[in-house]
């Protein structure tokens, strides 16, 4: 559960400069040749980033979809909290090379280091990415509906060793603002998490403070690894 989650993690972070490789590796640059240049820009020019988000669960153990809210915030180089705020209130926190999970309605909090994955991550969040690895990874399609407000890009893992993880990322592009808005991928077993970003706000200023997380004393924690 542990690796699972933190996989889960790090797609939606990554998800912020995904559009941008995988375009330039599908795309037509006859016609989506400024799409491109405008998500670089975008990426690029982003030094942090709030927003409200919603998350949906679709499980196979489960009749209806798990519906999730709260707060993420992100910023440069490496800083990623992300506050749950109903049904379950949680916190997770990736700060100085460690993420932190914190359950306050059970006094209990989890440690696990990070860093060697924490760099490959977040790589992703430059303007330049890792264009040549994400296309030994994944096969891209990029959809241009000019009647849909966003650019959607679909990605398909080319190997059996990506797709036991992950089987399908879609990324929903805003038309105006050139950043993620949606994102869902479906995991190897078949369950779909989707996320919907709102109330977004861009390199706005956020307090160090912010991914700072001081537990209680009467918290458990547990150091775990990420094996």
């Amino acid at each position: 559960m542990l690796i699972k989650r933190f996989f889960s993690l790090a797609l939606c972070v990554s998800a912020l400069a995904l559009p941008a490789a995988a375009a330039r590796r599908a795309a037509d640059p006859n016609s989506l040749d400024e799409v491109i240049k405008k998500v670089q820009s975008a990426q690029k020019n982003t030094s942090s980033l709030e927003a409200d988000f919603r998350q949906e669960k679709t499980l196979a153990l489960l009749s209806q979809p798990e519906v999730s809210t709260g707060r993420f915030v992100y910023a440069k180089p490496n800083s990623v909290l992300w506050t749950y705020d109903a049904p379950k209130r949680v916190t997770m926190l990736i700060a100085n090379g460690t993420l932190t999970t914190y359950y306050p309605d059970l006094k209990k909090a989890e440690r696990i280091e990070v860093k060697q994955y924490q760099d490959r991550i977040f790589k992703y969040m430059g303007a330049s990415g890792a264009i040549d690895e994400l296309g030994a990874w994944f096969n891209f399609t990029f959809t241009n509906t000019t009647s849909k407000p966003y650019f959607v890009l679909d990605l398909d893992p080319k190997s059996k060793t990506i797709a036991k993880r992950v089987r399908h990322i879609k990324i929903f592009i805003d038309r105006k603002t050139y950043l993620t808005t949606q994102f869902e991928y479906t995991e190897g077993d078949g369950d779909k998490t989707r996320y919907e970003f709102t109330n977004i706000k861009v390199n706005a200023p956020i307090e160090p403070s912010r991914f700072t997380l001081a537990l209680p004393a009467n918290v458990r924690v547990e150091q775990m690894k990420l094996q």
